[in-house]
């Protein structure tokens, strides 16, 4: 037993060790009175609930980032932040430790011999492709993709088109982007898709006959002015569009614009009164514009937006147009405010202006960056000139910087995602049973950051399994990969959805998630999971602990045992079916006691022979029942048995002795006999 009573005592050993230290010399040699010995200590038992916020910092811990890259399972690491549970590749007792050490959370700094009863999800074995798909990576199609794509870096557009379409092109795309790809990595690709074919080196004609562009947008507009414009689409954003005709350019906006409803490249007729904001000329949106077509459009020769140049463009007395050009700085991002850094100008930054999922996803925070679209207006914010810049197109600063221009054409086209997996040797599409958001989904949704968060990926995906496979069969399955947003990061994860006749369900938290309570102890600085239990049952009347065991005991025979009844007292607290006696918080062993209680059931018997039975009963018996009352849910962990250790005093007649049993628990909620010890003293 001395091996099972070392933590009981290891809190003191460490406070000696410290006390051994010399790491108060600075003080006992230069604070006057200094009085060393002492160590502020915060000792607790709690219990606690993982929140939202915990998952998502078990998923970006740079502990456990490791020892998941070291393990193979980084994907699921990362997944813990969406599914908000653990599973057996993310096991409890391995990264649940690296939360309780880290500074965020809530109870980092209790003391060692501390315990956090903590209470969590997990789900076992998650299937091998959700696996596969959680925190896949991203690749987004480049304007160098797309330049390899049609064969020229001087002709071509940012978007696949019917005759250089995705799915004959992003084999061979992946392929000479991604080189460190192994068997069975999957990626989620970010690209445009059109049902036009650009035309290059000519006008070219819009597809109805009838659409002319006008010559509105002059330099000459003023506030106050009804104009109607016959314009195209050249730019897209959050808030509004960027409609151009033969003359210039005006930001139509809105801040409930419907922007899942307009593309580049759509012919608008667009009717209203012109206003200003800053020195913004802008056209307000207000059920005025009318879609009759669609065509392609060739930006024109760009405008270089240099510090001066906008910093002269903030003193404009008058609101301007929108005027077409190109940014490069350093790219801050903070919540959902982007903005543009020029070395190290304090004067004058680029505001990117209500940008789409699809730049946003092209953007890492502090890269350099060639930006290509128009700016629209200048503000103030403390020592910074604010310029807004509708984006239209993101490109490397360095590799830009080594183009020429080109003359890249526009046509009407929708921002897509693709699932491919590497087979080895070549990328190919996903499974059937793989479906990915597209930007579009989330707008339908009302969604408007083009990710989930919170409950919201529960909640709708269902609706859009529904919405999109009518037709479904029971028992169909759906692996949906979708961004998720936690903790300032987004990050890809894949929910598996299966079709039960009626409505489409989460596979795993239907089936698989449970919520389990485990305990986590701090010793010498480190928490480990150990559920293990021990109870110190000290003898006397008015003992809490001892009265509320020995009363679960007594109570377990009265409701278990054959005629259970005859062998509790009258007062309901003293069995001696085993001498559990709740009054005095010890085990009653005088065979003469157990006698007067039920003389029936022990005539016949010596002393000895009562005593031995009744510590039987106690040992094999009815405290394997009472623990499986008192700690129903306690079972193993993996190969982990987790121990109930229970020290207690039992009554001879003539003295008080002490006494040990250890349980271990083999099932949920079931307990098997380690040990027992009615003569620890003897050892």
């Amino acid at each position: 037993m001395k091996s099972n009573n070392k933590h009981l005592i290891f809190a003191c050993g460490a406070l000696l060790a410290l006390a051994s230290c010399s790491e108060n010399s600075w003080n006992d040699l230069y604070l006057k009175d200094f009085e060393g010995g002492y160590t502020p200590t915060d000792v607790q038992t709690i219990k606690y609930t993982l929140t939202d916020n915990d998952y998502a910092r078990i998923a970006d811990n740079r502990f456990n980032k490791a020892l998941a890259a070291a393990q193979g399972v980084s994907s699921e690491l990362a997944a813990v932040k969406t599914q908000k549970y653990l599973n057996s590749s993310i096991p409890a007792d391995q990264y649940i430790p690296n939360l309780l050490k880290d500074s965020l959370f809530k109870y980092f700094a209790l003391s060692d011999g501390s315990a956090i009863n903590l209470t969590y999800n997990e789900a076992g074995e998650l299937p091998e492709l959700m696996a596969s798909l959680n925190g896949a990576r991203e690749y987004i199609v480049t304007d160098e993709d797309y330049q390899i794509v049609y064969g020229s870096s001087d002709d071509y557009t940012a978007s696949f088109s019917p005759s250089h379409s995705a799915k004959s092109n992003l084999p061979r795309v992946l392929a000479a982007a991604i080189d460190d790809a192994e068997e069975g990595d999957y990626v989620v690709v970010n690209y445009n898709t059109s049902d036009t074919d650009p035309v290059f080196n000519q006008t070219p004609e819009p597809p109805t006959g009838d659409f002319t562009l006008s010559n509105v947008l002059t330099s000459e507009l003023t506030t106050g002015t009804d104009i109607t414009v016959n314009g195209i689409v050249t730019a897209m954003c959050n808030a509004g569009i960027i409609l151009t005709d033969q003359a210039g350019s005006i930001l139509v906006y809105a801040s409930g614009f419907p922007a899942d409803s307009y593309k580049i490249g759509d012919q608008v007729v667009a009717t209203g009164t012109t206003s200003s904001y800053k020195n913004c000329l802008q056209l307000p949106y207000d059920d005025n514009l009318e879609k009759v077509g669609t065509q392609s459009y060739t930006y024109p020769a760009p405008v270089e937006f240099t510090p001066e140049v906008l910093l002269a463009a903030g003193t404009n007395a008058d609101p301007v147009l929108a005027v077409y050009g190109t940014m490069t700085g350093r790219v801050d991002i903070s919540g959902n405010y982007y903005n543009v850094y020029f070395g190290n100008r304090e004067d004058v930054r680029g505001s990117l202006y209500n940008l789409t999922d699809a730049i946003k996803a092209q953007l890492n925070n502090g890269e350099t960056y060639t930006l290509e679209g128009y700016f629209t207006q200048t503000s103030t914010s403390g020592s910074y000139t604010n310029c807004n810049f509708v984006v239209t197109a993101v490109k490397s600063a360095a590799k830009s910087n080594r183009r020429k221009a080109t003359r890249s054409v526009s046509v009407p086209s929708v921002n897509e995602n693709a699932v491919y997996v590497y087979n080895g040797s070549k990328w190919a599409e996903a499974s059937s049973d793989v479906v990915a958001l597209n930007p579009s989904d989330y707008a339908s949704m009302g969604l408007s950051y083009g990710n989930f968060s919170g409950t919201q990926a529960s909640e709708y995906l269902p609706l859009y399994l529904a919405h999109n496979y009518p037709y479904a069969q029971a028992d169909d399955e759906k692996y949906v990969v979708y961004k998720y947003f936690a903790n300032n990061t987004t990050t890809f994860a894949c929910t598996q959805y299966t079709f039960n006749g009626s409505e489409w369900v989460d596979t795993i938290s239907q089936d698989g998630v449970r919520t389990v309570t485990n305990q986590f102890v701090k010793n010498d600085g480190v928490w480990k999971l150990d559920p293990s239990v021990t109870l110190n049952l000290p003898a006397g009347r008015n003992q809490p602990l001892s009265t509320w065991f020995f009363q679960a005991c007594v109570d377990w025979v009265r409701d278990n045992v054959p005629d259970g009844a005859a062998y509790v007292t009258s007062y309901g607290n003293n069995d001696y079916y085993t001498g559990a006696s709740a009054y005095q918080g010890n085990v009653d062993l005088r065979a003469g006691s157990a006698r007067n209680q039920n003389g029936e059931a022990y005539d016949g018997m010596s002393d000895d022979e009562i005593i031995d039975l009744m510590k039987s009963r106690f040992e094999n018996e009815v405290c394997p029942g009472t623990l499986s009352v008192l700690y129903p849910d306690l079972a193993p962990v993996g190969d982990f048995e987790p121990t109930v250790t229970i020290n207690f005093y039992y009554y001879t007649g003539s003295s008080t002795k002490p006494a040990y049993v250890i349980y271990k628990a083999v099932a949920k909620g079931k307990f098997e006999l380690v040990e027992a010890n009615w003569n620890p003293e003897e050892e």
